[in-house]
């Protein structure tokens, strides 16, 4: 089937600049203090969402310098596929028809950032989102996260106010400008896809042996009870989430992919 031409959220400007490299300095913020004392003797893993410009440019080269001062190891996941769903929310297409769009997306995430992240001195591994969709024991581990989903008010809580939250900021971002008319019925079920499948894969994770996550913004909700109930209990040493924040940061600039497809050029970043 032909794509026609989409907005999706993405940034417009990769370029680097020294001097607003230089502006922007990085700092990591935990829930716990005392994880930075264990920092030099683990292993972190470093979740980029394709199309957020903190993992773009400047704000990425100074991510991969305080990681690389910080840790022993790191690992890269790429949650490109994942991002299927949040392209299709501005769209009357399925998640599924964003598939291939989402993988390219991450093709060329890892070849705009080469530069960056090939100086990560203690980079590992670089995994993909399709790892966990076809890892042996996503099924099971669908099971049994769906099931306390259907059992604990509480965690669907977790989710719903995760939901809720996302479409807030969504809403503001988007909605006047590029969206007049929005199907929010739709939109709460792709979140809730969304968040299901990042935190079935979450659940997955221990298998790399990662101490920390590293990733720009706080833990949202939803993926934060996941851990306390279905890593902690088993992994009390994995996983512990690490924020980033970068000071003297300008605004995020709004962020636009215009996605295509013939013979000769599938997406377009712009």
């Amino acid at each position: 089937m032909k794509q026609d031409h989409k907005k999706i959220k993405i940034p417009l400007d990769y370029s680097t600049n020294q001097s607003g490299r230089n502006r922007i300095k990085p700092v990591f913020k935990c829930k716990d203090n005392s994880y930075r004392a264990s920092f030099k003797h683990s292993r972190c893993l470093l979740t980029i969402s394709v199309g957020q410009e903190i993992h773009e440019s400047d704000k990425f080269s100074v991510t991969v310098d305080l990681i690389n001062n910080a840790f022993s190891s790191c690992i890269i996941l790429v949650d490109d596929t994942l991002q299927r769903h949040t392209m299709a929310l501005d769209s009357d297409e399925d998640a599924s028809f964003f598939y291939k769009s989402s993988l390219e997306a991450g093709d060329f995430w890892l070849e705009r950032n080469y530069q960056y992240y090939k100086n990560l001195a203690i980079l590992e591994d670089i995994v993909r989102w399709d790892r966990w969709l076809n890892h042996p024991e996503y099924f099971k581990r669908e099971t049994i996260l769906k099931n306390l989903f259907q059992k604990d008010p509480s965690y669907r809580k977790a989710f719903e106010n995760t939901i809720q939250a996302f479409l807030r900021r969504y809403r503001r971002r988007f909605l006047t400008e590029d969206l007049p008319s929005f199907n929010t019925a739709r939109a709460h079920r792709l979140c809730l896809d969304y968040l299901l499948e990042e935190n079935i894969a979450l659940s997955l994770w221990p298998e790399l042996n990662c101490h920390f996550e590293v990733y720009p913004n706080q833990r949202n909700l939803a993926m934060s009870e996941t851990h306390k109930r279905l890593v902690i209990p088993d992994y009390p040493t994995l996983l512990h989430a690490v924020s980033i924040k970068f000071k003297n940061r300008r605004q995020f600039k709004p962020q636009i992919l215009i996605h295509c497809q013939s013979s000769n050029n599938s997406n377009k970043f712009i």
